[in-house]
């Protein structure tokens, strides 16, 4: 069991109920990420067959690519829909009631400016009803030199369920102390990481040589509406923003890369929130890792000041005359 000093709220995680395996539900609540063997060979050619179809990244320095950040919208449908057809037998064998609300293609290439920053995926429900869950997928083994996934177990339960890029992290300013928490999670072709998006995690820098393709998968509740956050920075008394959107939201918005940052122009505003989570402090979040036993892993114990490449488009160019009409 997880053990809190205090909640936001009285907010804590609830269990998924997309899960039809009990033990497995328990164990991502509980611990926030299970690796499961759930693509067969033949599953894992599909999936690069689609990726080398559609892609020629060449970047001299390494980067991350996501293909939800392209602004081809026909290109990330299509992409989406293809990974649907590929997996959704295996979603339906794992998942009930549920719906799949994005497939992308995470692509580390390889070099200095590859590695990812520490960080919570951002709010995309109502996490007061429901909870959030991502299957990443490598498309090939996962070692040391290739951009592993680093993740601290149980930290879903740390924090506020309002995050959005537009505001800081309430760990955002001892980054230091919280990376060297960070676990690696090394993988075989065909396994899949099944994890609550609010575990801190992050990615090491890819020096392999190659491109490390891997797929996000989104699984929702079906009755789960998709709700992003926003905050105006210009004061941190600003209170959080709710807004409601339609489930191809991330699918169809046109300029994610350029302006996720601005208050959202389309979807409907919900409510305001006051933004009374406060920062965490070093020797809080050492205390509530002890009380744990999540102990240092100190992979990543050296300070990094991360200068990671986002790549826009699938051929590796990035768009700046797009950048001008949104600073």
């Amino acid at each position: 069991m997880v053990t809190l000093k205090k909640q936001h709220s009285d907010w804590k995680p609830l269990k998924n109920k997309v899960f039809k395996d009990a033990k497995l539900a328990e164990k991502i609540h509980q611990e926030g990420y299970a690796v499961l063997p759930l693509l067969s060979d033949e599953i894992v050619e599909q999936l690069k067959a689609i990726y080398t179809r559609e892609h020629s990244l060449n970047v001299e320095n390494g980067g991350m690519f996501y293909s939800v950040y392209s602004t081809d919208n026909e290109y990330r449908i299509r992409v989406h829909q293809e990974i649907k057809d590929v997996l959704t037998p295996v979603l339906n064998d794992h998942f009930q009631d549920y719906k799949n609300v994005i497939n992308s293609f995470v692509v580390k290439a390889s070099g200095k400016e590859s590695e990812f920053y520490v960080h919570q995926d951002t709010t995309a429900i109502d996490e007061s009803k429901f909870s959030p869950l991502s299957l990443w997928i490598p498309l090939q083994e996962i070692d040391a030199t290739n951009g592993v996934l680093t993740v601290i177990e149980k930290t879903h339960w740390f924090f506020s369920p309002y995050r959005g890029v537009s505001f800081a992290f309430p760990f955002s300013k001892i980054v230091n102390t919280v990376r060297k928490y960070l676990k690696p999670v090394y993988m075989k072709s065909g396994e899949v990481l099944v994890f609550d998006p609010r575990v801190i995690h992050n990615s090491m820098q890819n020096s392999s040589g190659k491109d490390r393709v891997a797929i996000i998968c989104g699984v929702f509740d079906k009755d789960a509406e998709f709700i992003t956050c926003y905050k105006d920075p210009s004061d941190e008394k600003n209170p959080i923003e709710r807004y409601r959107h339609e489930d191809d939201y991330l699918l169809k918005y046109q300029n994610f890369f350029y302006d996720c940052h601005i208050r959202p122009t389309s979807g409907t505003k919900l409510d305001e929130i006051p933004d009374s989570f406060p920062a965490m402090l070093s020797e809080e979040f050492e205390e509530l890792c002890a009380m744990n036993n999540i102990t240092p892993v100190n992979i990543l114990d050296e300070e990094s000041n991360i200068q990671c490449n986002m790549i826009a488009e699938p051929d590796g160019i990035n768009k700046p005359e797009l950048v001008e009409s949104h600073i």
